[in-house]
């Protein structure tokens, strides 16, 4: 019983993992293809980040600060030539992490340092900071097989009382 409930979840993870496998293949090179248009800007002035991934597909800029505590999320399509393009304003102090990842593959694009000063924390006020979570999705989807292998193994358990 226990053997088959194992077999049951590494055939399930094998599945959620093959499309990943999939895209990943023959994919081209696309790491560390980004910039940042200004590595040091002052509070609440817009900077520009850019990178070169695949054609005509979606790419997440996540940005995080120190300690990894996400700050913001946008994503954006590249164009027929793989070029994006992100304006940023930060309106605090600190050193950031912008992370460019392809969605579709989750491989990373480019992964760039922002140093924001607080000499010009006199700065107007920029704009509000937008996006959302992908970790929560996540964690869900992982709640969702945890969920299902565990009624399985339930029902299976049922079953063979039964007979």
């Amino acid at each position: 019983m226990f053997r088959r409930s194992v077999t049951i979840l590494v055939a399930a993870a094998a599945l959620a993992l093959a499309p990943a496998a999939a895209f990943g293949y023959g994919a081209d090179d696309y790491s560390n293809k980004g910039t940042v248009s200004d590595t040091t800007p002052d509070i609440g002035q817009q900077f520009t980040v850019t990178a070169a991934g695949p054609s005509n597909t979606n790419v997440t800029l996540t940005i995080t600060s120190a300690g990894s505590i996400p700050v913001s999320t946008i994503t954006k399509a590249t164009s027929a030539t793989g070029a994006v393009s992100f304006a940023v304003t930060l309106n605090a102090a600190g050193t950031y992490t912008l992370v460019l990842t392809d969605t579709a593959t989750g491989a990373v694009l480019s992964s760039q340092v922002v140093t924001v000063e607080a000499a010009a924390a006199a700065a107007a006020p920029g704009l509000a900071s937008t996006g959302s979570n992908f970790a929560l999705f996540g964690l869900t989807a992982g709640a969702l097989i945890v969920l299902g292998t565990g009624a399985i193994v339930v029902a299976r358990r049922r079953q063979g009382h039964s007979a």
